[in-house]
């Protein structure tokens, strides 16, 4: 009778905690920038929120490639991108987009900052009256362009994580769907604790909670859909996950938490969705930004511990969970220093950000 031994060899998970901050800073920056063309517009509802969506988008736009370069575990190889030409690689598209992205919403974001600055200073007012100086119409073609290469940044995210055969749960053409949905719950839940912190000038009051509401509902749907789709078609997702839940029940109880907050956000919203803001919203607006974290880290940390082949679970190691905990503080502590000193710059010269 012949024996067949299977071997596996020892290795490093491919996505390490880096990659959690890098898909959620970059989804803030990238749902920020979608807005933002229409925060331009003269009388829109989103006009009062142009320069903390341009805040938000800049800064976000500079520490999520920060985190992606210690993702790639020799960053220094980054240039690899561009001398190998793979097009049928989705990380490979991603390299071209991502600095066009950055780059774009760095002149767009820094542009807005020096015209708040320029009535403060006069060579910053006559630095702004240059004729390539982007203003008005050619400000907001560039924010446009923006937009569009932040689609490129949303759709590349969500494909290179979906083409991913070999891991069944991401294969399931609703992943990108809700990467996109859960980074505009935390961009929402975002400016709802600037709101908090920094109340605005303005008398303008955005419903940031009836967007946070559409936002889970589109979620809800996403989720039903998934479901609906997975049993009538069978899709190797909705099977997979229908294994690990029937059969670990560290898998049902990340589901019952991840239904709990989803529910617990949902009340809370509905229930102040008429209400003023207060300090009370802190609650929700943190829990929506948490709650777009926590699906990151699920899909991109916690399937890795299903594994390809094979029966059971692997276990995050000690090592790797102590390191995630430097790098999230780490990389949050960055944005908000930089977050701190944009902020702080503008408070100094009596410019008036809300």
């Amino acid at each position: 009778m012949p024996v067949i031994e299977l071997l596996t060899t020892h290795a490093d998970a491919p996505w390490l905690p880096w990659a959690v901050q890098y898909f959620f800073l970059i989804g803030l920056a990238a749902t920020a920038a979608l807005l933002l063309p229409l925060a331009l517009i003269e009388g829109s509802s989103l006009s009062p929120w142009r320069w903390r969506l341009a805040f938000i988008m800049g800064i976000s736009a500079v520490t999520g490639p920060v985190a992606l370069l210690a993702d790639l575990h020799q960053p220094l190889r980054f240039w690899h991108f561009y001398t190998q030409l793979t097009p049928s690689s989705w990380m490979w598209i991603g390299a071209l987009i991502l600095p066009i992205f950055v780059t774009l919403a760095l002149v767009v974001s820094l542009s807005m900052l020096i015209t708040l600055l320029a009535p403060k200073q006069a060579w910053l007012k006559w630095w702004c009256e240059l004729p390539l100086w982007p203003t008005g119409k050619v400000l907001h073609g560039l924010a446009w362009l923006t937009a569009l290469s932040a689609v490129g940044i949303l759709l590349y995210t969500g494909m290179e994580v979906m083409v991913v055969r070999s891991r069944a749960l991401w294969d399931t053409a609703w992943l990108p769907v809700n990467f996109l949905l859960t980074a505009f719950l935390a961009l929402f839940g975002l400016l709802l604790l600037l709101d908090i912190l920094f109340p605005r000038v303005s008398a303008h009051i955005l419903p940031l909670r009836r967007n946070m509401l559409f936002t889970l509902g589109a979620l809800t749907v996403a989720m039903l859909l998934w479901a609906l789709t997975g049993i009538m078609l069978g899709s190797p997702s909705w099977l997979e996950a229908k294994r690990i839940f029937y059969n670990f029940s560290f898998w049902r109880d990340l589901l019952l938490v991840s239904l709990t907050g989803g529910i617990v956000l949902w009340g809370l919203c509905w229930a102040r969705r008429n209400s003023k803001i207060t300090r009370f919203d802190a609650l929700p607006a943190l829990l929506a930004i948490l709650c777009a974290w926590g699906f990151r880290w699920v899909v991109l940390m916690n399937v890795q511990t299903v594994p390809k082949y094979g029966a059971g679970l692997y276990h995050l190691s000690a090592d790797l969970l102590g390191s995630a905990g430097i790098i999230v503080a780490g990389t949050i502590g960055l944005w908000l220093a930089m977050a701190a000193v944009v902020w702080a710059l503008l408070d100094n010269m009596g410019v008036r950000h809300g």
